[in-house]
């Protein structure tokens, strides 16, 4: 998938990969915003060229008619490893090495710069970035010329799209949120050290191949994948204020996947992973086996499951379906930058102080937690792509609002970043979320939280309530052009009886509403969380995320079909033991 449009954020599709980040020892120091940190003595020859380019760029910047305020440059140096498996048969071990850079460049002024935003212009009213892939050898000359090249372009392109801004303010009505374009932030100098991951790549491929093969065990999974992928990375930022950082990044993704086609030609699949900040986190072999059983079983199953017709009722969300929707439905609508875009719902926007969710509530993001349990969090890092340090951040305090998620561009009421200005490399930083961490004050067991469902299924006389088991993501919009709504994917759904018979398992739905009629009917909260790493896409492109929270019973909940395929299954059966083979002359 891709990202698609500033009012639709795309959100939590697992992908076959996803960042995560090693945070080492810190050696940090604060500096005043015009000091001029001298390059430590041991500095390597990327950080250093990308130094030496910042300073004479910044230089030459300000002797031009309209000089620049404010320049960041950001070098992510980035090794990936991947190999996949089907059916018993393993890929090639490859790996790859690239050096993706950004130029983050502002002229005019704090109060009115080249990223505000130009009303009525539509998707396309910014000025292209420019794109930097730098060499991968430590040749100063050449690392500096592209970064140069790079400055150059970053800077005409500021200088137009600023003319733009000045007209458009000039001839629009007053904002009704007149907050600067940019804030200020602490100065910091953290270079921390970056050991090279060290991986057994014919161990690997060995053990992919071995776990695929127990796909052949079960004839109606029509494919399958096992794929490992590690990616390790170094963050370079420096910016003309002083900032000074580099810092590692590390992700390693083992995953399980198998799909099919139903007898009315819907597409199935079942995926399962286990993410790790570093190789000892990963399953063993006998471990990814029960997961590639437990896949096959699951996908299987599906196959045969009844489907659910459109229904409006009762449900428990089960925590990593809860996580999904608690991003979705709350997370993207307090990302900062939406409460002063006009072309935004801002559901949130005025209701600081005010209760959003049942007083028993809490909601964090909290980007400088590492683990959850024994799980790693995707959405941990130190620093965000403005150089900000991360912190967490109290959203909703028993039921109530409390604040949003903020990047250097200010809002009324919050005017300073709490570092959350993320990006994919190649795009500008907006607020996004980090690790959306919901928890309950107020919790009953799992078991006591399954039987008030049955409860609220026969008081409102219906035929069954669902539980959303194992989801693979969703989407929401956000802006006023479309519905505010929502849509979460489940995968396993399960029909609860009131009469006692066993649950069913059914396909074919997913999860649909509008937050704040949603919020209004959450009703309680288990003691057991779960954990959803993924990725999630929006304007500033894909980031790495997790969300938690615990198993939750809503009051009602809509549900909707599932989009189909309609090519009916294969009309052969696969080769394998059971398959005959016509004999010479039959």
């Amino acid at each position: 998938m891709s990202p698609i449009p500033t009012t639709s954020p795309r959100a939590l599709a697992p992908p076959l990969f996803l960042l995560a980040l090693v945070l080492a020892p810190p050696l940090w120091s604060h500096a005043r915003a015009d000091a001029r940190p001298a390059p430590p003595a041991d500095l390597d020859p990327l950080h250093a060229a990308v130094q030496a380019e910042l300073l004479r760029s910044w230089e030459l910047l300000q002797a031009q008619p309209e000089p620049a305020y404010w320049l960041q440059l950001a070098v992510v140096d980035r090794v990936t490893w991947t190999v996949q498996a089907t059916h018993g048969a393993a890929g090639t071990w490859t790996e790859d090495h690239a050096r993706l850079g950004d130029v983050d460049l502002r002229v005019g002024s704090p109060e009115l710069d080249n990223t505000h935003k130009i009303r009525d212009a539509g998707w396309f009213s910014e000025e292209e970035r420019a794109r930097v892939d730098l060499p991968l050898q430590d040749q100063p000359t050449a690392l500096r010329l592209g970064l140069w090249r790079a400055v150059d372009d970053s800077y005409r392109a500021a200088v137009r799209q600023l003319i733009k801004v000045r007209a458009n303010d000039a001839v629009k009505v007053a904002a009704e949120d007149e907050s600067p374009d940019f804030s200020a932030a602490p100065v910091t100098v953290d270079l921390r050290p970056s050991p090279p991951l060290v991986l057994d790549g014919e161990e690997w491929t060995d053990r992919v191949r071995q776990v695929s093969a127990v796909f052949l065990e079960y004839p109606e999974v029509h494919d399958s994948n096992v794929s490992f992928r590690a990616v390790d990375e170094v963050q370079h930022t420096l910016s003309s204020e002083g900032t000074r950082l580099r810092f590692p990044r590390r992700h390693l993704r083992v995953a399980v996947s198998a799909s099919t086609t139903a007898e009315d030609g819907m597409q199935l699949e079942v995926y399962d992973y286990v993410d790790a900040a570093s190789p000892d986190g990963l399953p063993d072999a006998e471990t990814l086996t029960r997961m590639a059983h437990g896949v096959a079983r699951r996908v299987t199953a599906l196959r045969h499951a009844p489907l659910v017709d459109p229904y409006v009722g009762p449900a428990i969300l089960r925590g990593r379906a809860a996580a999904v929707f608690f991003h979705e439905v709350l997370g993207h609508r307090v990302e900062g930058h939406r409460q002063k875009d006009e072309d935004e719902g801002q559901t949130f926007t005025d209701k600081v102080g005010q209760p959003v969710l049942p007083d028993f509530l809490d909601v964090d993001d909290d980007p400088t937690r590492a683990r959850w349990g024994d799980t790693d969090l995707n959405g941990h890092y130190p620093y965000d792509d403005e150089g900000v340090a991360s912190e967490p951040v109290s959203v909703v305090d028993d039921g109530v609002l409390r604040g949003f998620l903020m990047s250097r561009s200010p809002i009324e009421g919050f005017g300073r970043s709490n570092g959350h200005g993320r990006r994919q490399p190649g795009a500008a930083p907006v607020a996004r979320q980090g690790n959306l961490l919901v928890q309950a004050r107020r919790t009953v067991s799992y078991d006591q939280l399954r039987a008030r469902l049955v409860d609220l299924v026969r008081a409102q006389g219906k035929p069954f309530g669902l539980i959303f088991d194992d989801i693979t993501g969703g989407f929401t919009f956000t802006g006023r052009v479309t519905p505010n709504a929502f849509n979460v994917q489940p995968v396993t759904v399960w029909k609860v009886f009131p009469d006692g018979r066993p649950d069913e398992l059914v396909r074919g739905v997913d999860l649909i509403g509008t937050p704040l009629t949603t919020f209004q009917r959450i009703l309680a909260a288990s003691d057991q969380s779960d954990v959803f790493n993924g990725s999630c896409g929006a304007e500033s492109g894909w980031v790495p995320v997790t969300a938690v929270a615990p198993d939750l019973l809503i009051q009602e909940v809509e549900v909707q079909r599932k989009e189909k395929a309609h090519d009916r299954p294969p009309l052969l059966p696969p080769p394998g033991p059971a398959s005959s083979t016509p004999r010479e002359g039959t």
